[in-house]
Parts: structure tokens; sequence; C-alpha cells
């Protein structure tokens, strides 16, 4: 039986447009790109969150995608910005990307607007190259009746996101990264889970997760302290360096996966 390689990463609708003029290195262009699906929220440990998606409605790649989000008071007056890149950190033909821009301080100043808009990025005059990954099942899972077991990694508020890839390239894929984002039933993101994706080795050490090509691998997310609202999840990968502001290989993404729940006999 093939051994399948586990990877685990544990752990807002208002529509605004932007026109980005991108830093070329390539060719020169007019970028359009769209963000979407926005919404502000504030994590427990009192740090406020800007998420969203970025629409690419053009035929041209885009590379080291930054945007910059901002929060202003009824006067007009910023209360708080910062900078940050996309996950996938570029922007291929016709895709769709997701971001989530968390301000420095927690407790920020009370606010009654917020932007979000593209600042920088560069054009390529051809694609990247396709990694030629296949997904081949998807799930998302909220889970019900988990006892209290000391060390279990999930409970009964959390949510579990899976899905099984298969790399076709005929090479090692390494420096696996990965982002998450979860919706509510009105299509806004509000939350999200990036990072660099780990696997275990036979003595259970985690490891930077590498794709090889004699076995599907498995990709694991989890939301922690999900409310019973959001309805569905979109996970996407990509390959280089933790922190690397591009990849040497487009990203590949999940289609949308709607949160099933499964109750579980105590």
């Amino acid at each position: 039986m093939p051994k399948i390689r586990r990877f685990l990463r544990v752990s807002t609708s208002r529509r605004t447009a932007a026109i980005a003029l991108l830093a070329l290195t390539a060719a020169l262009g007019l970028g359009a790109k769209c963000i979407q699906g926005t919404s502000v929220h504030v994590d427990k440990d009192g740090y406020t969150h800007i998420t969203g998606e970025m629409v690419n409605d053009t035929d041209v790649q885009g590379v080291r995608i930054m945007l910059r989000a901002t929060l202003s008071d009824e006067q007009g007056n910023v209360v708080a910005t910062k900078d940050g890149p996309t996950c996938p950190p570029d922007t291929q033909p016709h895709s769709l990307i997701m971001f989530d821009i968390r301000f420095d301080n927690p407790n920020v100043p009370p606010w009654a607007t917020y932007d979000v808009r593209p600042i920088s990025g560069q054009a390529l005059v051809a694609p990247l190259a396709d990694p030629d990954i296949a997904v081949t099942r998807t799930e998302a899972i909220r889970f019900e009746g988990i006892p209290p077991i000391p060390g279990l990694p999930i409970s009964d508020n959390d949510v579990l996101m899976a899905f099984g890839v298969r790399n076709r390239s005929g090479h090692v894929l390494e420096g696996v990264q990965g982002c998450a984002a979860l919706y509510d039933n009105h299509g806004a993101i509000v939350a999200a889970n990036t990072g660099e994706l780990a696997e275990l080795d036979e003595h259970n050490v985690p490891h930077p997760a590498t794709f090889h090509t004699e076995a599907p691998a498995t990709a694991f997310f989890i939301f922690k302290d999900v409310p019973k609202g959001p309805t569905q999840v979109r996970g996407w990968l990509w390959f280089g360096p933790k922190g690397a502001p591009t990849s040497a290989y487009q990203f590949f993404s999940t289609p949308m996966i709607t949160i099933q729940t499964e109750h579980k006999a105590v």
C-alpha cells in the first residue's frame, strides 16, 4: 500500500475595485485587479485582520504582489495601515487568490471605514512554470461529539480541511507553502490559515514538506475555534522557501468545499 505523506497546519460583504499599475520587469502594461469578499475581524489575541480575495481577470502573470490595508476614522483620518502579500504571492491569468492582513498592534483605535488595494508587483511576459499537480479529492469536516482527549489537535470548535494531491511533474517539489480560507454564507472570508506545511519523519519529527512522485499526498489545514456559521473553505498551495516573495511555479488551488458535519459517538 503506498505511503501517504501527511501535511498539517494547526492553528471577512463589500466589494471594492482597484486598478493597480504594477512595477514591471519584462513588459509594460496595466493590470486590472479586483479586491472582493473583504471582511474585518478581531482574533482572540486582539489583533485586527482584513481578509478577502484578489481576482486577476487579465491574461497577465503577476508576481510579488503586495497590498496595503488601511483603517480610517469617521473624519477620514488613517488610524492604522499595514502592507502585506497576497497568498499565494503571485497571481496567474484569470485566477483568484486570497489575503489575510493583520495589523501590527492589538486593540487598534476606533475606526469607521477600511480599504485594501494593490500597491506593487511585477508582470511577466509568460506564465510561471506549471508544477503539474492534480487535486485528487477534497473534504472539510466539523466533528461533533469529540471527547476531550489530551493531546488531540482537534475539537468540536474546529474545522478540518483536507485534500489529496498528486505530483505528476516527474521531479520532487520542495518548500510546500499553503493557505486556506474559511467563507461565510455570503461568500466573505472570515478566517484564514497560512504558512509552511510540514511532514513527520519516522521518528515523528516535523520537517518542511516535499511532494514526491511515487505516491499521492494529503494536505491538512485545521481552523481553530470556528463559529457554527461558516459554510465553505478553499485551499491554495505554492512552492518556494518559507517567506519567499514569489515562486518558480504557478500555484494550484482547490474548488470551493462545503463543510460537512460528522457526529462522533462518545
